[in-house]
């Protein structure tokens, strides 16, 4: 039976998705808790009893980005298939996440808080890097059973998502390019296998 959303749920979403909307259009600093009150419809007070500052507001959204991109990623090391075959299957996902408009949105908050508020999105950013993300347990994963070269998991997954992204995210989110094509999807996911393969695969 599908679980029912309480009053209270239905609030603590309203209150996220009316701060991702804040500092989206008015950013961190200028966003008021009077503000995003009235965008979400409910008392000031309700927005303090679910989060007790704009900070831990901050760290929500962020980890709410950690959440979706987790969940829209997720890949597990397989040992009887090909390594190019399970990284194209990531490399989809990873594009699917990076076109979608909700990724997008929070991305868009946390590069511009690295830029007016660095402490705060280097706090934020350390207590995400904690979790683990499934990229960096598949390479360990691959490294245990020998098909790749011994390497730090998340340096070398770092450097990955890294060769998708500088096709697929940093000009669209700083030069205004258009989202690759189903084409240039393929393209981008079959040189980014292709170059981390052609170093890492033993």
């Amino acid at each position: 039976m599908e679980k029912k959303i309480t009053q209270s749920e239905r609030k603590h979403a309203a209150i996220l998705a009316a701060a991702v909307e804040e500092f989206r259009d008015k950013g961190f600093r200028a966003t008021s808790m009077d503000s995003l009150a009235a965008r979400a419809q409910v008392s000031k007070r309700t927005v303090y009893n679910h989060f007790a500052s704009k900070e831990v507001l901050f760290q929500a959204i962020a980890q709410q980005m950690f959440d979706y991109s987790a969940q829209m990623t997720s890949i597990r090391y397989q040992s009887e298939l090909p390594l190019a075959q399970q990284l194209l299957e990531f490399s989809d996902k990873e594009l699917d996440l990076l076109a979608s408009e909700n990724f997008r949105a929070l991305a868009k908050i946390m590069i511009g808080e690295c830029i007016h508020s660095p402490e705060l999105a280097a706090s934020t950013m350390a207590q995400l890097n904690e979790q683990e993300l499934s990229l960096e347990q598949w390479i360990a994963d691959a490294v245990s059973d020998q098909k790749l070269k011994p390497v730090d998991p998340a340096y070398a997954a770092g450097q990955f998502v890294a060769l998708i992204k500088a096709n697929a995210f940093w000009p669209q989110i700083t030069m205004g390019q258009a989202i690759p094509d189903t084409k240039q999807k393929q393209q981008i996911a079959q040189d980014a296998v292709g170059m981390f393969l052609a170093y890492y695969a033993l």
